[in-house]
């Protein structure tokens, strides 16, 4: 549960958008002068994906507000809203209007035009999605080794949805074009536009894929998952190695925001302790766990009988 800087997500951000409008410009004139129904799906999806880092960047910017009278606990959580808006635009913009693209070209199949111009999009949007992807994946890494856990692991329970959302981004856009350009490739040597149909549907159902998946985790960040247990049970032995703490029978521990969280414990406390001593030793645990544990923003310890 180390601390992390908070904007730090915003490298992955601004280097996703920049590679996506670029490519989508691209990709809707090639999809244009192609007919391309895995071009035009394409299209679509970088376009939800420039769409989804504009609304990453409204939830990093927003989640960084101080505590108010309003939200006493910050505004942790606008960072999940928003995470969640840019999965459910993915599903609805990239995913589900990509599938009904491909399902109408294997009834409805286009001529395929400007074959080059398409390849060439298509060799582009490879190498600036890779570039993208590998910026995000750089930040993975980097925030993962500060937790002690393998990227696959850290992509599982990270409570910051932004770098998450634009790995998977990349990650589909790179599949994306990889499938495109074979399905444009397999339409100009067989003449069939269903390699292009069916490309295009696959495109949709990954995305589909991960917009769902996004969208499960964002819920449970939103409605105030527990940090993991690993976690609790330090936090539980942390607070049992003080002296004046003989026990701690019940402690909690949730997710404020990506990188704060709220602590709640009952404990009981040593026996032979005035009521001075048992503020004193409360006061003295909770400025501890504030100094060794940065990402606790709250501590609430009250001190309960045997």
């Amino acid at each position: 549960m180390s601390a992390t800087p908070r904007d730090e997500s915003l490298g992955s951000v601004f280097a996703a958008l920049a590679a996506n409008t670029a490519i989508a410009i691209a990709k809707g004139t090639a999809a244009a002068l192609t007919g391309s129904p895995a071009l035009f799906a394409e299209t679509l999806h970088t376009l939800a994906d420039a769409g989804n880092e504009v609304l990453l960047y409204i939830a990093i910017r927003r989640s960084r507000h101080p505590p108010d009278a309003s939200h006493p606990f910050g505004y942790g959580p606008e960072r999940y809203y928003w995470a969640l808006l840019a999965a459910i635009g993915m599903f609805v913009v990239g995913g589900a209007f990509s599938i009904y693209d491909g399902i109408h070209a294997l009834f409805h199949p286009p001529e395929l035009e400007a074959f080059w111009a398409g390849v060439a999009v298509l060799v582009i949007a490879l190498v600036l999605d890779g570039l993208s992807r590998t910026v995000a994946a750089r930040q993975l890494r980097l925030q993962a080794s500060r937790r002690e856990l393998r990227v696959s692991e850290y992509l599982r329970e990270t409570a910051d949805p932004t770098v998450v959302t634009v790995y998977f981004e990349d990650t589909v856009d790179v599949l994306g074009a990889a499938l495109a350009l074979i399905a444009l490739v397999l339409h100009k040597l067989t003449g069939s536009a269903v390699p292009d149909a069916v490309a295009a549907i696959i495109i949709g159902c990954l995305l589909c894929f991960i917009a769902v998946r996004l969208s499960t985790r964002n819920r449970e960040l939103l409605t105030n998952q527990s940090v993991p247990e690993r976690y609790v049970q330090r936090l539980r032995e942390r607070l049992e190695s003080e002296p004046s703490i003989r026990a701690v029978p019940r402690l909690e521990a949730v997710y404020l925001g990506p990188t704060e969280v709220l602590l709640a414990a009952d404990v009981e406390m040593s026996d032979g302790l005035s009521g001075d001593d048992v503020a004193g030793a409360l006061d003295r645990m909770r400025a501890d766990l504030h100094r060794e544990i940065p990402v606790i923003a709250r501590v609430y310890l009250t001190p309960v009988e045997r």
